[in-house]
């Protein structure tokens, strides 16, 4: 951009010299040259001021349309970074769920568990006690036996 700007001014400078110099060397009266390059030095005031504003309205309008350009990228932006933010939201809420349900989970299995090792050992209990009883039971008649063939008195009967 910069280099075209460059070019146009550089034809202009350029006419207008050429212009002057073409006045200079023609055959006319000096003060018809003179006329001629106040005109021609006029036309290329009006043409250097026209190219001015024609500029200035370029650069506004251009810089109109990268602020509206930039808002509308900001304006983008933001609303990805809020869906990023949404969505990220959204997988910590799922995380944490997950988490508190497989903790709910684990909870559940200890609690199975122990409630089968404590009815695990009241069976070992209950049998224990079942086993005692009956080993007390064959003791007794064992004694009672005993006692029995050793009759009365305690010492042994002859047969």
């Amino acid at each position: 951009m910069n280099e075209k700007r460059d070019f146009v001014v550089g034809v202009l400078v350029g006419s207008a010299i050429g212009a002057a110099v073409a006045l200079l060397y023609a055959p006319q009266p000096g003060e018809m040259t003179r006329d001629q390059i106040k005109t021609k030095a006029g036309e290329a005031k009006d043409k250097a001021a026209d190219l001015a504003t024609s500029a200035k309205v370029k650069a506004t309008d251009l810089a109109s349309t990268a602020k509206e350009k930039a808002t509308n990228v900001a304006g983008t932006i933001s609303e990805k970074a809020g869906t990023v933010k949404d969505s990220a939201a959204g997988m910590v809420d799922q995380v944490k769920t997950t988490a508190q349900d497989l903790v709910s989970k684990g909870r559940s299995l200890v609690e199975t568990k122990k409630d089968q090792v404590a009815a695990a050992v009241d069976a070992g209990k209950q049998a224990y006690q079942e086993r005692r009883s009956e080993l007390e039971a064959e003791v007794s008649e064992d004694l009672n036996g005993a006692q029995a063939s050793l009759g009365p008195s305690g010492s042994a009967a002859s047969s």
